[in-house]
């Protein structure tokens, strides 16, 4: 059997490897759509992805892999280095892709199978930056309304039933947004489906399941290495907006290096991994650096071949984020003063906006313009536009620098096109500017009084014991920079007009061979509806019964 390709040993502490093991996490059970690509799979072992882990483990990397989908079983799958026809499939009955515990359980039993290799772990499915850590056992409406509310600021508001059936918030403040806020719109204000005034609802509860938590993720790396499970060299973030600060900030001490994308990315069933190991084994050796730039090189070549579907890949050693981070606190402390400090706050303020209207705005509002009221917005763009404004204060162009020096060679690829989401084939997306590297959480950019859901527990930093209940986590990079602080400095006096819908971020596939979505397939839904193309090229299925299979379960 011919050697395994391997990665190079990072820092002196570190063991020399003798292998590699691609470790996929696939949380799809919420996802009819990721559950079934292309929309012809029945079977868990026709579904692509586990195809192109075959094709990954026959270039000698090991396999290991937690697959939840719809409907089904949690199934673990792994597959030896260069035997690919020993793959096992075992059913791990039904799992809480959520919850930081079972990614930690999955590493750790991956370390303890392969302990001499180096890991590599492929999140798929959903992304979204950041997003909160929740205990919704406390989510109720007394929490979240009454004068100890989730913010422990004493407001005083609360749902009111009116005759049509409506539940406007009353009347003095918001008890989800620091900044105070008029009467809200009737209705629920942001959620979808649902009433805001069961017993046990929540007027800022997500209406749908959501990925993993930012902080949780963290937590999840931080136990297993803890517990003896090897430090990950590379994260690919599989997903939309994981290229992000606060993300990026709470994985780095547990692993070396990441990639991953700014806005959307497709999904492709892990089509571009073998190519990936490919030139891992053709080198036989390489660092996680290069490797993370590879995955990020291979998703752009894949998708550059495809029309309509333009994205932004990065690229970044973790160890960089301990100077990103310092150098956002930098920033967020000179437009802070540029706010406070200055002859004319309502002139600098104006400039500040300027600068992040015309900075690279991302998604989450819907709709397929990138421009706000989006509430992400690229960190390297925010830099490089604040710099084309003259502040009063010197301190602001100079942090500006320090973010661009930063973030410099972060970003492996952009192109640009019209997305496929686009119902009117018109919208553009460009992303070839050289100033991108990661997105960072700006609600309400445009000073609109318009607020993600996330908002309330992004800026509450240092929750009341309340809040604690709700939020029992909160993430390094807020605590340890003054970006949240700026935020609320930002916002200071903009009416409070409402929240946008709490829901999980949309995920677009690309699910034809001729390189279009299938009929009923829009931009919001519906999600999915099967497409009439041939079928895809047949995988090992349950009849083929490869060696060592363990499972037969449904699907």
């Amino acid at each position: 059997m011919p050697r395994c390709p391997t990665l190079q040993a990072a820092g002196r502490q570190r063991l020399a490897t003798d292998s590699v093991v691609l470790a996929v996490y696939a949380p799809f059970g919420a996802d009819e759509l990721l559950s079934l690509y292309p929309g012809t799979s029945v079977s868990l072992m026709q579904h692509p992805l586990v195809k192109h882990l075959l094709q990954v483990a026959q270039l000698g990397v090991h396999v290991q892999a937690l697959i939840d989908r719809v409907d089904n079983d949690t199934v673990l799958v792994e597959i030896p280095a260069y035997k690919p026809q020993q793959l096992r499939a075992t059913s791990a009955w039904k799992q809480d892709m959520s919850h930081w515990r079972t990614l930690a359980g999955f590493l750790r039993r991956t370390s303890a199978l392969h302990p001499k290799a180096a890991v590599v772990l492929a999140l798929e499915g959903h992304g979204a930056g950041f997003l909160p850590e929740l205990d919704t056992r406390h989510l109720t409406s007394a929490n979240v309304t009454s004068k100890a509310n989730a913010l422990g600021r004493g407001d005083s508001a609360a749902w009111q039933t009116t005759p049509n059936g409506s539940a406007p918030m009353l009347p003095t403040g918001s008890p989800i947004l620091p900044t105070g806020s008029p009467i809200l719109p009737t209705g629920s204000p942001i959620l979808p489906t649902g009433s805001p005034i069961l017993p046990t609802g929540s007027p800022i509860l997500p209406a749908g399941p959501l990925p993993m938590s930012t902080w949780a993720l963290g937590q999840a790396l931080r136990s297993a290495i803890k517990a003896g499970a090897t430090k990950p060299a590379v994260l690919h973030f599989n997903n939309c907006f994981n290229m992000s600060v606060e993300l990026l900030h709470t994985v780095a001490p547990h692993a070396d290096c990441a990639a991953g994308y700014i806005n959307y990315n497709y999904f492709s069933a892990g089509e571009t991994y073998p190519q990936v190991f490919q030139r891992l084994a053709t080198q036989g050796s390489a660092t996680a650096e290069q490797l993370a730039t590879w995955f990020a090189q291979a998703n752009g070549a894949l998708f550059a071949s495809r029309a309509d579907h333009p994205s932004v890949g990065c690229a970044v050693k973790l160890s960089r984020m301990r100077r990103v981070a310092d150098a956002v606190d930098q920033l967020a402390d000179a437009l802070l003063g540029a706010l406070r400090n200055s002859s004319n706050r309502l002139a600098e303020r104006n400039k500040i906006r300027a600068a992040i209207v015309a900075a690279q705005q991302l998604d989450t509002v819907p709709g397929v313009q990138l421009q706000t009221p989006d509430q992400m917005t690229d960190l390297r763009s925010l830099a490089a536009a604040l710099r084309r404004q003259s502040f009063e204060l010197p301190e602001v162009d100079a942090a500006a620098q320090a973010v661009l020096a930063a973030t410099d060679k972060i970003k492996v690829y952009g192109s640009r096109g019209t997305p496929w989401i686009d119902p009117t084939g018109t919208v553009q997306w460009d992303f070839s500017a050289d100033t991108l590297a990661m997105n960072i959480f700006l609600p309400d950019p445009a000073l609109q009084g318009v607020w993600d859901w996330r908002s309330p527990y992004y800026m509450d930093v240092n929750p009341g014991p309340v809040g604690r209940l709700i939020q029992p986590q909160t993430i390094g990079f807020l605590t340890e920079t003054n970006w949240a602080e700026f935020l609320i400095e930002y916002h200071d006096q903009v009416p409070f007009n409402g929240l946008l819908p709490a829901m999980a971020p949309y995920f677009p596939a690309w699910l034809g061979r001729d390189g279009k979505p299938p009929q009923g397939l829009g931009p919001y839904g519906p999600l999915y509806s099967p497409p009439n193309q041939a079928p895809a090229e047949r995988a090992p299925g349950a009849n083929d019964r490869p060696g060592g299979n363990t499972y037969d379960g449904p699907g």
